[in-house]
């Protein structure tokens, strides 16, 4: 079964293109969904705007906010733990790194 806007469509399609080809009624039926798309996508868009502002900004940039300060904060922590796998990873080419025989060899017990 057809949707009301297939059905539409093609009742424009018919009316306007009535004597031309398959090919230029095709790309006209692919550009009229097309528009239908993008109105709904804007539709929805000013929806979603309208909740914001009726439910205030507030509490949906709070969420935001908390989400980038979450992403900053785990960024961070991987960068230092990749700067001591680098520090380490140096200390090893000198020779002086961490090795539990080394640590046997000095007295280093747990």
């Amino acid at each position: 079964m057809k949707s009301t806007v297939e059905t539409v469509i093609e009742q424009i399609i018919e009316a306007a293109f009535a004597e031309k080809s398959a090919r230029e009624k095709h790309l006209f039926r692919a550009s009229l969904h097309n528009l239908v798309r993008l109105a709904r996508t804007e539709q929805i868009m000013e929806i979603k705007s309208s909740v914001r502002a009726l439910t205030g900004a507030v509490a949906a940039n709070t969420h935001g906010r908390k989400a980038r300060v979450n992403h900053v904060l785990h960024d961070m922590e991987t960068a230092g733990l990749r700067q001591q796998q680098f520090e380490f990873a140096q200390n090893d080419e000198k020779g002086a790194g961490f090795s539990p025989a080394k640590a046997k060899s000095r007295g280093v017990t747990k």
